[in-house]
């Protein structure tokens, strides 16, 4: 066994969300490696995931505030507490995601000179508040390395920060997806956060434009803060008995495996882990290709993917996949390759490799 390292995880929580998501498969990873893991949460709320029993985990006691100057102290005693944990326990490398999580953790490493790696996580299309997009800029070139999802993303961060970074691609690892024999529903199934960069009010548009197939229903699986707009629009186009909200859901792997088709309608997503999840159900997948989901679905071979924003076109192909089971179980099949492309120990390695010797 190699020798043993401390690491620092710099997260935003422990709350839902697929940073959170992919920092918990990672550290468990590490601890399962030997070394020792300090999981530090920015922010204090819910735990919604669990991490191994070996990880050190560490959350402040204040809550993070939103109004403006209140937010600029937040990122102060944010600061100051990630600092607090790096000068405590001396880690050999620090790896930390967020597009604002970033700036702290490099803030807080200020002067102490830990190697520390970071990645985003976010849409090269996302668009970010000034104060966001020049924290970034006047922080990012002091990270030790930096590590983007996607192809895509390599491209606009080297657009951004320059040629000189050293930097690699990385995909999200696929967390443990668990094998269940459903009797199939006919539901077409979405899962995410409730928001407006999800898309969901896309699929519901299309979902509207679907004629016949009156047995099949939408699922929408998660919560946010356009669940209620989200609902109003259902009734505006009058498709509210057709489509279920269900809210936050821990079985997601079995309401997975009770659906026969998934569609990801995001406007922007870093690297949409419900996509992945669904594929190595799997499910054929429908996803617009504002995601660069190009990376992760090969179009009509594993899944389909259709111009951004495109309504009539994803109302189409969902008709197309309704009526057409061959084809469904042709996209399902091919998809779960990716099983073996996203093997979390597989990825956990790459991150390891390189937050330990600076090169893949």
């Amino acid at each position: 066994m190699e020798k043993q390292k401390t690491i620092c995880i710099v997260a935003p929580s422990l709350q839902s969300g697929g940073i959170e998501r992919a920092l918990s498969i990672l550290s468990s990873h590490f601890v399962k490696k030997g070394h020792k893991v300090i999981y530090i949460a920015c922010r204090k709320g819910q735990h919604f995931y669990e991490l191994d029993s070996k990880v050190i985990f560490k959350e402040p006691v204040f809550l993070h505030t939103t109004s403006f100057f209140h937010k600029l102290f937040s990122y102060w005693n944010t600061i100051c507490f990630v600092r607090k944990q790096l000068k405590k326990y001396k880690p050999d490398t620090i790896l930390s995601f967020g597009d604002i999580i970033n700036p702290i953790a490099l803030l807080a490493n200020w002067g102490l000179n830990n190697p520390i790696y970071i990645s985003d996580r976010i849409s090269p299309k996302q668009r970010l508040s000034l104060f966001k997009r020049l924290f970034k800029r006047l922080t990012y070139p002091k990270a030790t390395g930096i590590i983007a999802q996607t192809r895509q993303a390599a491209e606009y961060k080297t657009k951004v920060f320059g040629e000189h970074l050293n930097m690699v691609i990385i995909p999200n690892s696929l967390r443990d997806i668990e094998s269940c024999s459903m009797e199939k529903k006919d539901w077409i199934i979405g899962i995410g956060r409730l928001s407006f960069e999800k898309g969901f009010d896309r699929l519901l548009r299309a979902f509207a434009k679907v004629e016949g197939h009156k047995e099949w229903k939408l699922v929408l699986v998660g919560d946010g803060p356009e669940r209620e707009r989200l609902k109003i629009l259902a009734a505006d186009l009058s498709i509210t008995d057709r489509v279920v909200f269900l809210g936050l859901r821990k079985d997601v792997d079995q309401l997975l495996a009770e659906s026969k088709i998934f569609v990801i309608p995001s406007r922007c997503e870093g690297f949409p882990n419900a996509l992945c999840e669904a594929m190595a159900s799997p499910l054929p997948c429908i996803s617009f290709d504002s995601i660069a989901a190009s990376d992760i679905i090969e179009n009509r071979v594993s899944g389909v993917v259709l111009p951004d924003g495109d309504i009539d076109a994803l109302a189409r192909e969902i008709v197309v996949l309704m009526e057409d089971e061959v084809l469904r179980n042709k996209y399902a099949k091919n998809a779960y390759a990716i099983r073996e492309y996203l093997d979390k120990d597989k990825v956990g390695d790459m991150f390891l490799k390189y937050i330990l010797e600076g090169k893949l």
